[in-house]
């Protein structure tokens, strides 16, 4: 009795799967980048949101040590330095620059490079050069290097050593800045080639023991924009082989001893309104690590805050979008993204987006 009924049971699953249609699968592509897309990068990917919607439009595979993602629309590509093991996580190592089109968010090209490459989520480890060829790899083995990739040629060029400088903040054509442990700034100029062909160094304008900038940096319209551990901001650029560093002054007031920045990638400059945005906390000295209660808006100008947007949730990071209705993106340490008006401070959306290591615009 038993065994009619188990026949009878296959005779009725079987049955029932053949009625199942057979999946269809289909090649979707990109839409054409949109109003205040960003990229937020997590465990094994990335994947790209619209801000003024909050629709997700795909994911780009990586590396779970990758430190970031630099996208190109011009050429319609994202490039990613990545490390992989032959066993996953052990036996022989292999460090590339992967390079992914817009359409499909496909891998098309691999570069091997030095298995050197610093594998830790911060922005400023990996950068695309102003003339959109050059790729500069942050290393740490364990002294700094850089990786320069070819990303039109598909070819790596050289390593060269920088010995105590690090984070790459690209200036001018072919150039860029790096932060050095002695509390100045080397400048590295590239020939058309990707070679080093001049190398500079700013006066000390920094005490790596009273008070480091760190090695967080934003872009402004004409170069970058640094920050100590107390909230010290200092503005540099270059002038072909000058490096111009202003004076340094401080977005915490007298009364407010204690306010800190901190975070991970925790502020960033509205470029089109010169303004500062910098997630803040209050706590002692090394506290740089905490998350944000307020977010602090400086006109820079007038080197005065404009606003203080206190926040529910505090804040591990933070990017803007440049379009005409501009949005600051808040990644908050419960894993939302958190989506507002970056000129009226009104929240919007809340985007679930846990894992998040870093937050990019393009």
């Amino acid at each position: 009795m038993r065994l009619i009924i188990f026949v009878a049971s296959l005779v009725f699953v079987s049955g029932a799967f053949a009625q199942i249609p057979p999946e269809e699968i289909s090649v979707e592509t990109m839409p054409e980048h949109g109003t205040n897309w960003f990229i937020i990068k997590s465990g094994n990917g990335a994947r790209i949101f619209s801000a003024e919607t909050g629709e997700m439009f795909g994911t780009i595979s990586l590396s779970s040590r990758t430190p970031a993602v630099a996208p190109y629309l011009p050429r319609g590509e994202f490039y990613a330095a990545e490390s992989y093991y032959s066993r996953s996580v052990r036996g022989d190592r292999t460090d590339i620059v992967a390079i992914y089109d817009y359409a499909n968010l496909n891998p098309v090209a691999e570069i091997e490079i030095p298995n050197h490459m610093a594998r830790l989520s911060v922005r400023a480890h990996l950068g695309l050069l102003g003339n959109g060829r050059h790729l500069a790899v942050l290393n740490m083995n364990p002294g700094y290097s850089v990786s320069i990739v070819d990303v039109i040629d598909r070819e790596f060029v050289y390593e060269m050593s920088t010995p105590g400088c690090a984070i790459i903040l690209p200036v001018a054509d072919n150039d860029f800045l790096l932060i050095c442990g002695d509390g100045t700034l080397q400048l590295s100029q590239l020939d058309i080639s990707g070679f080093e062909e001049n190398r500079v160094r700013s006066e000390v304008f920094f005490n790596v023991q009273e008070d480091a900038v760190f090695d967080r940096a934003a872009r402004t319209a004409d170069g970058w924009l640094l920050i100590t551990h107390a909230g010290v901001i200092f503005e540099v650029s270059t002038d072909d082989d000058e490096i111009n560093i202003s004076e340094g002054w401080s977005i915490v007031g007298e009364d407010e001893t204690g306010w800190r920045p901190g975070g991970f990638e925790f502020l960033d400059v509205l470029r089109a309104n010169d303004l500062l945005y910098v997630a803040m906390h209050e706590g002692p000295v090394d506290t740089h690590h905490d998350p944000g209660h307020e977010i602090w808006v400086i006109d820079l100008a007038s080197q005065r805050r404009v606003h203080r947007l206190e926040l529910e949730d505090p804040a591990d990071h933070l990017t803007l979008t440049h379009e005409t209705s501009p949005k600051l993106i808040v990644g908050t340490s419960s894993g939302s993204t958190e989506i507002f008006d970056a000129l009226t401070f009104r929240h919007e959306r809340t985007i679930d987006a846990p894992g998040a290591s870093m937050y990019e615009d393009f």
